[in-house]
């Protein structure tokens, strides 16, 4: 089963919801802005949705299935069972969709947070839980650029 497509790290980089957030000066409007972002995320069918791509860690359900293109790049699909969480994993998705394994293996995909001014608004339970996706992002990484090895 192919795993469905999304606009994110392709249509809608990370420098378009930089812009689109820093347009928005107060923490409701980011909250609005992330909600909008959840809402082009695809869903993750369910045959995907297993333990072994779940996030364990996480304060939502989220789960992370990827595959390698025939070129060696990932295309990731994330999903969760909450809507802020969704986008906040897409602005994760923004980062690594489309890049190969050496291109993410040892990037701080959490550092975007703090530069955004999402981070100090974030629950310790959601920074853990989005700490735990970013770390299976890029140990999928190391496992590909491993296995070429």
């Amino acid at each position: 089963m192919q795993l469905p497509q999304h606009p994110f790290g392709t249509a809608i980089t990370l420098k378009d919801i930089a812009k689109s957030l820093n347009k928005s000066p107060h923490w409701e409007d980011r909250y609005r802005e992330l909600i909008r972002l959840s809402r082009k995320m695809p869903t993750l069918p369910e045959a995907w949705r297993t333990t072994d791509n779940e996030i364990f860690g996480c304060e939502n359900r989220v789960w992370l299935a990827y595959t390698l293109t025939p070129q060696g790049n990932f295309h990731f699909v994330l999903e969760s069972e909450s809507r802020i969480v969704k986008g906040l994993l897409a602005i994760l998705l923004s980062q690594c969709e489309g890049q190969p394994p050496q291109n993410i293996a040892d990037v701080d995909l959490l550092a975007i947070f703090g530069q955004l001014g999402l981070a100090q608004h974030l629950s310790t339970t959601r920074n853990s839980g989005l700490r735990a996706v970013a770390e299976a992002i890029n140990n999928a990484a190391r496992a590909a650029l491993h296995h070429d090895q």
